[in-house]
């Protein structure tokens, strides 16, 4: 096995090492409901929703960052034609799934 070939085999073996690794955050603050959303800040800086009537966790988990699937909280929706668009956050990038218009936009999507 050359340099190269060993190189990418100790960077592959990190990467599934990372892969199972999740961050938690804890709830710094229920920043009160607007409308039907609840927003919710945890200390790794975000503000995340979740339904009018439902409370904040106490704490989240989420991948770590650039290593598995993350977690998207909803951040909005928007029609397009006969679907509807919802759009959430993931680790402060944008990510979007396409539903049917009758539908309720999940708060919580993996991607």
């Amino acid at each position: 096995m050359n340099n190269g070939t060993r190189a990418a085999v100790i960077f592959l073996g990190l990467m599934a090492s990372f892969h199972a690794h999740a961050w938690s955050y804890n709830l710094v603050q229920d920043m009160g409901v607007q409308g039907t959303v609840r927003y919710c800040k945890y200390n790794n800086g975000e503000i995340y929703t979740t339904n009018a009537t439902d409370i904040c966790k106490i704490s989240i988990s989420d991948s770590s960052p650039g290593f598995g699937k993350g977690q998207g909280f909803l951040k909005g929706e928007y029609a397009d034609g006969m679907n509807k668009v919802c759009v959430y956050d993931v680790l402060g990038e944008q990510k979007a799934i396409r539903i049917s218009s009758v539908s309720i936009c999940p708060l919580n999507a993996d991607f």
